[in-house]
């Protein structure tokens, strides 16, 4: 009889446990948990940002500022040092303008028109990665710190275009 009574007490010892248990992980959010259950957007993505980039490996670099509004449209500002094909470098100052879209996962794809030193235009598209972020200011979204992108289409001065995007203002 004694030994029925200690096996049921520790059976109810042992599903007390297990509910806190479950009960502790479930009100416990990851930052895992917590990305999915309220993905990214636009929103994720609004500040200025400092952006460094590199064609074809080393061939030419650029740095640059680029502004996200948090509602799909950018503007940038970038300065390209690349080759001038004769041994010596050359200084491209562009400017762009373009809207941008995000998914719940962190994935995006930027439309960019940007303006050329001689007047003409081109355009362009990135496709991007949040790959670290932050917690906006006065709420709790998601904010990237630092996103990769590479150009789809070739650039001016090279083919391969990467660029990586870092929050340079606190929100």
């Amino acid at each position: 009889m004694i030994a029925r009574v200690l096996s049921i007490r520790f059976g109810v010892v042992l599903v007390g446990i297990a509910a806190l248990g479950v009960w502790g992980l479930s009100d416990k959010p990851t930052v895992a948990k917590d990305r999915y259950e309220r993905g990214f957007s636009e929103r994720s993505l609004r500040g200025s940002y400092a952006s460094t980039g590199r064609a074809d490996g080393y061939v030419s670099r650029s740095v640059g500022v680029i502004q996200f509004d948090g509602r799909g449209n950018l503007t940038r500002f970038v300065r390209i040092n690349s080759s001038d094909g004769a041994g010596g470098r050359r200084l491209l100052d562009l400017s762009s303008v373009g809207t941008y879209t995000v998914d719940p996962d962190g994935f995006g794809v930027m439309n960019v028109t940007n303006t050329l030193p001689s007047g003409g235009t081109s355009a362009v598209t990135y496709d991007f990665v949040i790959k670290q972020t932050t917690r906006g200011r006065g709420d709790e979204s998601l904010v990237a710190y630092e996103v990769s992108a590479v150009q789809r289409e070739p650039g001016v001065t090279a083919s391969l275009i990467e660029e990586i995007f870092t929050l340079r203002e606190g929100l």
